[in-house]
């Protein structure tokens, strides 16, 4: 797996205390991006970060020949923006509606008004961004001894989100092989195995989770 893809979006907002979450989203402007919309691009000035209310979106970087290198595909309930925005340095990073999706975005405004109604909001804005880079690196050192089909169970895992059985994940062929970090043909091999287990079933630009409690189960070994 790219090494690059966990730190790409975090549960930073999902990680925060219910009361303190909706205070905050509640706060947020929300923002509607069609498929393939840029939402944000790579040298920005970070002026905002982005929780994902609905629909997926894709972390990469376009090369000069315009094709995007997928470092991540994000789901309902991640965050993107937060590391550039908090740190006051420009976006490392493209970001781009992988389909319909719903944001909310999050400003200086909003997260000022929030740490002055109440002064114990900072520290655990801090300490929760601290636990969720924490775990990032952790996934990141995980992921180095997975083989390909389980790398690629956990990426549809991680894109599935909170669906239950039956999940279907868009993402083609190409985007899965970019964000585990394989070519094309290992990551066909990979999605056969897979699906003759039964655990998943492949279709045009999607792929349905057939089990996802078996599915995880394959990924722990």
């Amino acid at each position: 797996m790219n090494g690059s893809a966990p730190m790409a979006g975090t549960g930073f907002v999902t990680a925060l205390p219910e009361t303190v979450r909706r205070d905050l989203l509640a706060r947020g402007q929300a923002r509607v991006f069609g498929k393939g919309q840029i939402i944000q691009q790579r040298g920005d000035i970070a002026k905002e970060f982005w929780y994902i209310n609905s629909g997926s979106v894709q972390i990469g970087r376009y090369g000069i020949d315009g094709r995007l290198t997928l470092f991540a595909m994000l789901s309902a309930g991640d965050t993107f923006g937060e590391l550039a925005f908090m740190g006051e340095f420009p976006r490392t990073v493209d970001a781009i509606a992988g389909n319909d999706c719903t944001l909310i975005r999050i400003g200086d405004s909003e997260l000022q008004s929030l740490m002055e109604s109440d002064p114990a909001v900072t520290r655990l804005l801090l300490k929760t961004m601290a636990l969720t880079v924490q775990e990032s690196f952790n996934l990141i050192e995980y992921s180095r001894n997975l083989s390909v089909p389980q790398r690629l169970a956990q990426a549809l895992l991680q894109l599935c989100g909170d669906q239950e059985g039956g999940a279907e994940v868009l993402a083609t062929q190409q985007d899965l092989a970019d964000l585990v970090g394989v070519s094309r043909v290992s990551l066909g091999k990979a999605m056969t195995k897979l699906q003759s287990s039964g655990l998943i079933e492949p279709g045009y630009g999607s792929v349905t989770i057939r089990d996802g409690l078996a599915l995880q189960e394959f990924v722990t070994g």
